[in-house]
């Protein structure tokens, strides 16, 4: 092969790499106008998203105004009687029905007593009893509120529900509206308060731009997830934690925590984001308070209430988008290289089948068909030419190590011939996985193995070899039912610089094995030398 490609080069290189250049060339123009039209896409992804929050908020903006306005609550604040009261829950109980997302509507009196209080129960809106209303006096959105103008409405932070004094579980998300209200007198009756279901509009939002962005994510102004890719990274203020953008990504926060919108690329990625304001003129928003009882820190300013939709593409995306436009331009230049490749094969083909051909031949001149080791004659030649090599240059030494399967002839006439040759086989595997890179095997007899260990002295030669007879010993042939022991005779020498001929080592190695045979067989013996 090496040989058929050095003459398909030669002719087909120089055409190849112009079609290359101009691929690369095309890919690169084509890189940019991909890049710009995913910077769009980003965009619109968040405009999208921007734009499902702006209508929800729209939306319960409209139905505070409607509720505050109501003539049975009106009536109410003014009568107080038990009649109005009815009157005021029922309508309540029927725009919930109506609107779907409102966790609780409510109207809690001056002193922070729940008076009426409609929740979505399964899908429908409960009245709840008068046993189970609790005092919100403590909590931030009422006493916030309370400190209004009538007519002016406070919005409060995008936090998590607390019910019973805890976090509820499931969590749920929730943005309250709320309003104060007062009677005919001009005195203040308390608030009216819409507790809206947050996930309603953050999965819109999801929605909106998931079809143009796989990682959408809003944030609060303090760099807070209300919603992430990753549901863990959410809500970490409420549980007084530092899950920020700011504290994972720094450096994107350092630029997109300071400008309105726009885009950035970094390590981290393609970054796109827009900045929200929820409120509208006349309403006011606090810091809000991840307490189950307290006052806020007091109040915010409408500039200063932000969320950030942001749409994130990772670095693998990118990655990947320039692998799409690689793979596109790999195809038309593969396709003309292709064509280009054919008529330049046809060429080297036949060289290449002559040194196939050739290569054959000396394979299976040289190669134990059995075993796939070394035969006996390439395995001489490995011996002379180490010699030469050793003789010029005596370090690092080399040893040679011959092997005899002890009692093999009784395998093959007890068992056959074929489970003799599973045996000679199964040795070869093994002598192959002991073999270093320059280790160089072969197979010298019908069970007579020889190994030429370069670099190894006469304690390195006992140390490959026991280890190769205990590994041996130790792994039994197994066929069908029968379980052989093979065990091996093992005789070791090196090379020696007075040695005058290639075989000289190897005829001491032989008569180190001799002597192992007549020591009882499976052990390993050394020449003395």
């Amino acid at each position: 092969m090496p040989r058929k490609l050095s003459y398909f080069v030669l002719i087909f290189l120089p055409s190849a790499l112009l079609i290359g250049l101009g691929a690369w060339y095309l890919r690169q123009t084509d890189d940019d106008v991909a890049m710009v039209r995913l910077q769009a896409t980003q965009e619109l992804a968040v405009g999208l998203g921007a734009n499902a929050l702006t209508r929800h908020l729209d939306t319960v903006h409209r139905d505070l105004r409607y509720i505050a306005s109501q003539e049975a609550l009106r009536v109410l604040l003014n009568e107080g009687s038990p009649a109005a009261l009815g009157y005021l829950t029922r309508d309540l109980i029927a725009f919930s029905d109506a609107a779907r997302f409102y966790d609780q509507i409510r109207w809690i009196d001056q002193t922070g007593l729940e008076r009426v209080r409609v929740d979505r129960v399964a899908g429908a809106a409960v009245a709840i009893p008068t046993e189970r209303l609790q005092n919100k006096g403590s909590r931030y959105f009422f006493t916030d509120t309370m400190a209004l103008n009538p007519g002016q409405v406070f919005v409060s932070p995008l936090d998590l529900n607390i019910e019973g004094n805890a976090i509820e579980v499931p969590y749920k998300p929730m943005l309250r509206f709320a309003t104060p209200v007062v009677d005919a007198a001009g005195q203040r009756r308390g608030i009216v308060i819409l507790n809206y279901l947050g996930r309603t509009m953050l999965d819109e939002f999801a929605d909106a731009a998931g079809s143009l962005s796989d990682d959408i994510t809003l944030l609060n102004g303090e760099g807070y997830w209300l919603k992430g890719s990753d549901p863990a990274d959410e809500w970490g203020f409420m549980f007084k934690q530092s899950l920020t953008l700011g504290n994972r990504y720094p450096e994107v926060w350092a630029r997109l925590g300071t400008a309105d919108r726009g885009q950035l690329q970094t390590s981290s990625g393609l970054w796109t984001w827009r900045t929200l304001n929820p409120l509208k003129s006349g309403e006011v928003s606090s810091t809000g308070t991840a307490e189950t009882a307290g006052p806020s820190q007091g109040r915010v300013h409408q500039d200063n209430y932000l969320w950030k939709a942001i749409s994130r593409v990772h670095p693998q995306q990118l990655t990947a988008l320039g692998t799409e436009t690689a793979t596109r331009y790999g195809i038309i230049a593969g396709i003309l290289i292709g064509l280009l490749a054919a008529v330049s094969w046809l060429f080297a083909t036949s060289l290449a089948e002559r040194a196939k051909a050739r290569e054959l031949l000396e394979r299976l001149a040289t190669t134990d068909g059995l075993t796939g080791l070394g035969n006996h004659r390439f395995f001489m030649d490995q011996l002379k030419q180490h010699w030469q090599v050793f003789q010029r240059h005596p370090a690092p030494p080399v040893g040679i190590l011959i092997m005899d399967l002890d009692h093999f002839k009784g395998v093959n006439d007890g068992h056959g011939h074929a489970v003799g040759d599973m045996v000679l086989q199964h040795v070869s595997r093994i002598l192959r996985a002991s073999l270093r890179q320059t280790d160089t095997a072969g197979r010298i007899g019908g069970e007579e193995f020889c190994v030429l260990l370069r670099g190894s002295d006469l304690d390195g030669v006992r140390v490959f070899a026991e280890r190769f007879r205990h590994q041996l010993e130790t792994a039994p042939v197994i066929v069908g039912d029968l379980q052989l022991t093979v065990t091996a005779s093992c005789g070791g020498s090196t090379f020696l610089s007075t040695d005058t001929i290639p075989a000289a080592a190897m005829q001491r190695a032989d008569a180190a094995l001799y002597r192992a045979k007549a020591a009882g067989r499976n052990r390993v013996e050394l020449a003395e030398v």
